[in-house]
């Protein structure tokens, strides 16, 4: 059948693409599902000893808080993290994703669950190649039957 590879060709480019849009959906979506609009990465400079306030209620009376550094629109901001959590879930050097107010970077939250934006790059790269398989398949049926 002469034909099969250019049918072949045109549905995994027709694949392809559509992969590519719900990749960009995705990470639109993903974007979109975020309180505030900076996003960056911020390194784990410091895990510092904090006194809580209430103390009393609490099983230790201090707890250890990461102390974060990032830059956004050229200056350096350090953080020290909000959460009551004993022991420090972040270790020295730690590399983690911030979500970050623009014009009050003390307003932040962790992204802890990342999974939409890999998810959003998987299909990226599976449209691409499939765009890409179409393209070769065009190229073998070219070579094959009109040359």
């Amino acid at each position: 059948m002469p034909n099969s590879l250019w049918i072949k060709g045109i549905v995994c480019i027709f694949l392809g693409l559509a992969a590519d849009i719900a990749g960009l959906i995705l990470k639109i979506y993903g974007e979109r599902q975020r309180p505030y609009d900076g996003y960056t990465e911020a390194k784990v400079v410091d895990i510092i000893p904090i006194e809580r306030e209430r103390y009393a209620e609490a099983r230790f009376r201090n707890r250890q808080a990461a102390v974060f550094e990032f830059f956004s629109d050229g200056k350096l901001i350090k953080l020290i993290d909000k959460e009551d959590i004993y022991p420090c879930p972040y270790q020295l050097g730690q590399r983690i994703r911030i979500c970050y107010d623009r014009n009050d970077p003390e307003k932040y939250i962790v992204i802890r669950n990342d999974k939409p934006r890999w998810r959003a790059t998987a299909l990226n790269i599976l449209g691409m190649v499939l765009v890409l398989a179409g393209v070769l398949m065009f190229l073998m049926y070219a070579q094959r039957y009109h040359l």
